[in-house]
């Protein structure tokens, strides 16, 4: 991706001669039109810190990019959304600075208005979950408190009571945003929120899954076919007859087929004999666009990562794991590795969110501004392309499921929008929708599931974002509360 010096665009927007403190907070004033309206706002970048109660003593620093819309435009109190990536080991940059902040880095490194700004209808705020972006333990020994499911979590929730305090933001209606793995933190601070007496209004998920109901293995087998349907369709791997009817008659014949017959093969297989298997075998061929040969037989699944690497194989290409529509040289390792995985490449340069943080918003730091592959100093002793995997500590992690049930039953007003692509191949859009299908009558009513035409990070198909922010402004409507 060629880069572009980014052109600041505010109305005052500070000249450093030298790198500020690391916990200095830089405010700028700014505007942005969108559909030919005039918002003006308020940028503030920085850093808060995570303290331990009993001592006071700072943790951890975390850091932040705010953006509130001045209020001679918007009298009274907003939503307030607190937005990050997933990983673990993202930083917000792709939320931020391709999906829902004022502004949009383009493919070709320019920086324009975001039409589709989630600022048009809430205060926002991206965060960096410790060990992300610039955001740090304060001490090296600190760094097993952050690095693990429920110290992330318990450290983002604080961070937020933080804010909220220091910025005076208690009477905002306040709103969670993940991505991914942001999913799990999203259900895991919910909880942790909600136990600490601070109401939620709305909880939005992006390609994270489902944390309110467990489906059963065989279940999850068979709900996971029509994502690799979708993937076939896109590349042009199915029959004529399936590849002549549009994407919704694809996968909805493998929706068709998973609920039914294969979700109850897959439930009892050792009581089919061989001609049932033989017709399993053919069925999942055809809606994969897979040679038979290649459905596991034993299992009658067809592995995500074996699918990745098999369905272009006569191309010499694979399809990438986050977005089945983008494709890159076959990489046949045994081990999935991310760095060459083509959808994760070239997303966000990452020169052009440092220049954005700098030129944009003043806030100058020479730290690393860390993602999920590392590249900072000194560099993990057993390196890997995935960073963030060798240093965080799956052991013990709580259930993202019962802190999420915890959160919607304790407080009977909090609502969920789950949002899933069709061409997720790591996040199943049907699993999403016939769990959401079988929840009780109570949490149902409160949950909003939506499916869109795109990948992991939906938000980068213009038309997909456009959607989604209208949809998210009827969600944001229907719960809007202090």
């Amino acid at each position: 991706m060629r880069l572009l010096r980014i052109i600041a665009l505010t109305a005052a927007v500070p000249v450093l001669a030298q790198t500020q403190p690391e916990d200095q907070i830089v405010a700028t004033h700014h505007q942005v039109s969108i559909g030919g309206k005039i918002l003006a706002y308020t940028a503030r970048a920085g850093r808060l810190p995570i303290r331990d109660n009993d001592t006071g003593e700072v943790r951890g620093n975390m850091f932040f990019v705010a953006y509130t819309l001045d209020r001679a435009s918007a009298p009274g109190a907003r939503p307030l959304t607190f937005l990050w990536n997933g990983g673990p080991g993202s930083n917000a940059g792709l939320v931020h600075l391709l999906g829902f902040g004022p502004k949009r880095v383009t493919r070709d490194a320019a920086l324009v208005d975001n039409q589709d700004t989630w600022l048009a209808f809430s205060d926002l705020v991206f965060v960096d979950p410790i060990g992300t972006g610039y955001s740090r333990p304060a001490k090296a020994e600190y760094a097993g408190d952050f690095y693990q499911n429920r110290g992330d979590a318990e450290s983002v929730a604080e961070f937020i009571r933080v804010y909220r305090t220091h910025f005076d933001a208690f009477d905002a209606p306040l709103f969670l945003l993940g991505e991914s793995y942001g999913v799990t933190r999203c259900a895991l601070v919910a909880d942790a929120l909600e136990r600490r007496h601070t109401r939620l209004a709305g909880v939005t998920m992006l390609s994270g899954g489902f944390p309110l109901l467990q489906l059963p293995p065989a279940q999850r087998n068979a709900f996971g076919l029509p994502t690799l349907t979708a993937a076939a369709y896109y590349n042009r791997k199915l029959a004529p007859d399936l590849q002549s009817g549009g994407l919704r008659a694809a996968v909805g014949a493998a929706e068709t087929y998973a609920k039914g017959e294969y979700a109850a093969a897959l439930a009892k297989p050792e009581a089919l004999n061989d001609n049932q298997r033989d017709a399993v075998i053919r069925q999942l061929a055809a809606l994969t666009g897979l040679p038979a040969s290649r459905v596991d037989r034993a299992r009658l699944i067809v592995p995500m990562e074996e699918f990745s690497v098999e369905l272009l194989a006569d191309r010499g290409l694979m399809v990438g794991h986050y977005d089945s529509r983008l494709t890159g040289p076959r990489d046949p390792a045994p081990q999935y590795d991310p760095t060459t995985d083509p959808s994760l490449k070239d997303i966000l340069d990452g020169a052009s969110v440092i220049r954005y943080l700098r030129d944009e918003l003043g806030y100058r730091s020479d730290l690393f501004y860390q993602g999920p592959f590392g590249g900072g100093y000194p560099p993990p002793a057993s390196p890997r392309g995935d960073w963030m995997s060798v240093r965080w500590n799956f052991s013990a992690a709580p259930s993202p499921v019962d802190a999420f049930q915890s959160a919607m039953k304790s407080d009977p007003k909090l609502r969920t929008m789950v949002v899933s692509g069709y061409y997720d191949l790591v996040s199943s859009y049907f699993a999403v929708e016939q769990a959401a299908a079988q929840l009780s009558a109570d949490l149902a009513r409160r949950v909003t599931v939506k499916t869109y035409p795109g990948g992991h990070a939906i938000y980068t198909d213009d038309q997909v974002r456009r959607q989604l922010r209208e949809d998210g402004e009827k969600f944001y409507a229907a719960g809007n509360r202090p």
